[in-house]
């Protein structure tokens, strides 16, 4: 498919939040019935992950579909046996900051380039969409990376309850030594299954009633496609599925020469074709992905700890993905998933940092 040059790891499926735009969880409630907690261990690792492999990347970074990266118990010897591998590498992590002491950022900071904290608010409302995360530890934690000589970024999700926030958060950022403040802009007021806006998102607050997440008022602060392009598309074709069956597909993964894989070591082009067989609304085996999983071996050709990566790199199931991109028509073959996520034309995920 192409050469690798990035890879996008998730070394756990353990998170102490309960996002309620996130997988991991029903809404923020219950915990995604189809995980396992999987973490990779530093032994299953090296295997995965060749030191003649490492040497030749440009980028790896930490991140995830279900996890935060900090709760897995070898991630930090992890980058390091990256970094030692190479030493050039830009390699970085995204979390929500709020585990770990003082030491181990310490020490995480000597070793990635930058930490991407993902924080939603100030003291008051951080915990309203991070459930779980208590603040004090974010913040003493994002001191103790900066205050290390680590390059901070702090990425602040906007809601219409913290939108008023932003400019004080940015301020605050600042005292802390976070080097960027970045506005994130949610794409995820669509349904997965059948691709229509919506106007608020379900929120489950674990012990508490059923409330809804909605987008900031502020333009500024909205996601562009979702407000502009997603009509217009509509419009155009009469549904965002009947557009998806025939837009042109621009593949972010080859682009990057990205993979991504799974703390089970499971080895897909992007995270969110994995993501898509662990949907906690639907039975595995219904998805696309699934499907062809099964038909291309398995799921033990796609796993680093039964197939060499070289091997899963050439082999059926990515090829199957790629030949899909010529598809005309998702019942015909195509991956919803890639005219969703990769198409020319609607792009809500680019439109989250415009």
């Amino acid at each position: 498919m192409y050469n690798v040059k990035m890879v996008h790891f998730e070394p756990t499926q353990l998170c102490q939040a309960s996002c309620p735009m996130c997988d991991r969880n029903k809404n923020g409630g219950e915990v995604n019935q189809h995980l396992k907690d999987e973490s990779m261990t530093l032994e299953g690792f090296k295997k995965a992950f060749s030191p003649e492999f490492l040497s030749q990347l440009k980028t790896f970074y930490f991140c995830g579909n279900h996890g935060d990266p900090i709760f897995a118990p070898d991630m930090l010897e992890q980058a390091e046996y990256v970094r030692e591998c190479n030493p050039d590498i830009h390699m970085f992590v995204t979390t929500n900051g709020g585990a770990r002491k003082p030491e181990w950022w310490e020490r995480l900071a000597k070793v990635v380039s930058f930490v991407n904290f993902s924080v939603d608010g100030l003291q008051d409302t951080n915990h309203f969409y991070r459930q779980g995360v208590k603040w004090e530890h974010v913040e003493e934690n994002m001191a103790a990376f900066c205050d290390a000589g680590g390059y901070a970024k702090w990425t602040f999700l906007v809601f219409n309850y913290n939108e008023h926030q932003v400019k004080q958060a940015e301020m605050f950022s600042q005292i802390l030594g976070v080097k960027e403040f970045i506005v994130k802009k949610s794409g995820r007021y669509i349904n997965t299954a059948d691709l229509r806006k919506k106007d608020e998102h379900q929120a489950v607050f674990r012990g508490k009633d059923s409330t809804r997440l909605a987008p900031p008022q502020s333009p500024q602060y909205r996601n562009k496609a979702i407000d502009e392009d997603y009509e217009k598309i509509v419009k155009t074709y009469g549904s965002m599925d009947k557009f998806i069956d025939i837009a042109e597909i621009k593949p972010k993964c080859v682009q990057k020469k990205e993979i991504y894989v799974s703390a089970e070591g499971l080895v897909f082009p992007c995270c969110w074709l994995a993501g898509q067989v662990y949907k906690w609304w639907r039975p595995i085996e219904t998805s696309q992905e699934y499907k062809i999983i099964q038909k291309t071996g398995g799921f033990e050709r796609i796993n680093v700890h039964h197939t060499p990566l070289e091997q899963i790199l050439e082999g059926e199931f990515f090829k199957a993905i790629e030949n899909s991109w010529d598809i005309h028509g998702v019942s015909q073959g195509r991956m919803k998933t890639c005219g969703t996520k990769c198409n020319i034309g609607f792009d809500p995920f680019v439109a989250q940092w415009t």
